[in-house]
């Protein structure tokens, strides 16, 4: 499997610019998208680091953006749904390209980890990154090589977790939790696994923290 890892300055992103602003880093996970009519649609999941006071802000922000049409908070954790209008971006959130890791957003710049096992989809991506100069002014290559998948996918996608959270995270996966429009709410799941609402939540968020922003 092909590894690309890159920084670029996104001057398009409706996250990069705020995260300069209010000091706050995001680490984005895409999860889905899909193109209706002339838009491309990205889903992703969101954990905000930063004091509390700027992430409201961030947020606060975020929910004034034309682009987005659907967000959902709790605390630190969001969901987004982005309507995005550059082909660009469907290649991003291919199906044939593998999201390591979540994309960290800090101070203005995006950092990407990608995997494919077509290499030309990668520099695909790395070209048409260098075609949108005004969106991209700057770009950092900083690894593209071949990688076994055990280095990818196992410490960098999901650490141990304790028997109750992964419980719950396999759970609301598998129930449509993180599907949109969602399929399932918390007390749906908190009922079929057999236990209070705020102790699956609790399991739940505890599972996310670990999951999404681990490198």
């Amino acid at each position: 499997m092909w590894h690309l890892r890159f920084k670029v300055l996104n001057k398009d992103s409706v996250y990069t610019s705020l995260t300069e602003k209010f000091k706050v880093i995001d680490y984005m996970y895409p999860v889905d998208s899909f193109r209706k009519k002339n838009k491309i649609y990205l889903l992703c999941i969101h954990i905000l680091e930063g004091g509390k006071s700027e992430k409201e802000k961030f947020i606060a922000s975020l929910k004034k953006n034309k682009k987005i049409k659907r967000i959902e908070e709790n605390r630190d954790q969001i969901i987004t749904l982005v309507a995005e209008e550059e082909d660009f971006y469907e290649l991003l959130f291919a199906a044939e390209l593998y999201h390591t890791s979540p994309v960290l957003i800090k101070d203005g710049y995006e950092e990407w980890n990608v995997s494919s096992f077509n290499r030309r989809k990668l520099e695909l991506v790395i070209k048409e990154i260098g075609r949108w100069k005004e969106e991209f002014p700057e770009f950092h290559l900083l690894a593209f090589s071949k990688t076994k998948i055990d280095e990818l996918y196992f410490p960098k996608i999901r650490p141990r977790l304790p028997e109750k959270q992964k419980q719950a995270f396999d759970l609301a996966l598998k129930r449509g939790y993180y599907s949109w429009p969602r399929k399932v709410n918390l007390g749906d799941l908190a009922e079929e696994a057999n236990v209070s609402v705020a102790t699956f939540h609790e399991n739940l968020r505890k599972a996310e923290a670990k999951l999404l922003p681990f490198f």
